[in-house]
């Protein structure tokens, strides 16, 4: 205590002495002879301060804790620091991994010879699209035979990554519908969502990966007072979100 006394007193102590060399040096329009010399001393007082305070600071620690950092610091390897995984890297190494996946699955898709649809990264899930025009009649729910043989390559595919949650997501313009069937477009976008994951469960990929959302009209992507705007809004996402390793199906199809 006596120690960090003194070393506050002569820290005040020189700033006093440096303030009354900047002030004679403003009546006298010059710099005073010392002033080089007080600027060394302050940069010295600093420099014995901050070794006192570091001394201070391990004379005060815990012996249990001084001994757990010398005994890392002598198993540590020359030239190493131990450094914390951040999750920054773990972000960049798992949006590395769907772009691979990206780059594939549009191999698939090209396979597959369908057009409409679309296959981005975005907010650390891929999401594969796929329009209306492709899957499903106006106003219905009920999967085309068109899109049925790409499905099942896209099956295939997702049992090759069981660990990813599968996220199946119906939208719609928001052209109003009321049928018995589907008295909203919630209703109908998660019918269509439903349609597209009993048929990935059917094609073997694990149920317990899977999940429906129905969106309805209030995600568009598109400008719903355009003939082209309500096209894209009128879609199926199918996204795959990292999760811990999962069961694969078999593969196979009905």
């Amino acid at each position: 205590m006596a120690v960090s006394n003194n070393l506050i007193s002569e820290l005040e102590l020189s700033e006093l002495k440096r303030l009354r060399l900047k002030r004679q040096s403003l009546f006298e329009k010059c710099e005073p002879e010392e002033s080089g010399l007080w600027t060394m001393l302050d940069i010295m007082t600093l420099i014995l301060a901050f070794f006192i305070m570091l001394y201070s600071s391990q004379a005060h620690m815990p012996q249990a804790l001084k001994t757990t950092h010398i005994t890392n610091q002598v198993h540590q390897p020359v030239g190493t620091v131990n450094t914390p995984i951040k999750p920054e890297k773990e972000m960049v190494e798992s949006e590395l991994d769907l772009l691979n996946i990206e780059d594939r699955l549009n191999q698939v898709m090209e396979k597959a010879n369908i057009s409409n649809y679309s296959v981005k990264v975005a907010k650390n899930r891929l999401i594969l699209t796929l329009g209306e025009d492709i899957s499903f009649s106006s106003g219905q729910a009920g999967l085309l035979a068109y899109i049925k043989p790409a499905l099942k390559d896209m099956a295939s595919f997702f049992i090759t990554e069981p660990g990813y949650r599968i996220i199946v997501a119906g939208h719609t313009d928001n052209t109003p519908i009321h049928t018995a069937q589907f008295p909203s477009n919630l209703e109908l976008s998660a019918a269509r969502a439903v349609s597209v994951a009993k048929f990935l469960i059917a094609c073997r990929v694990a149920p317990e990966r899977i999940s429906v959302e129905g969106f309805g009209q209030y995600r568009p992507i598109g400008d719903n007072t355009h003939v082209l705007g309500r096209e894209a809004n009128r879609r199926v996402e199918i996204s795959l979100v990292k999760k811990s390793a999962g069961r694969p199906g078999r593969p196979g199809c009905p």
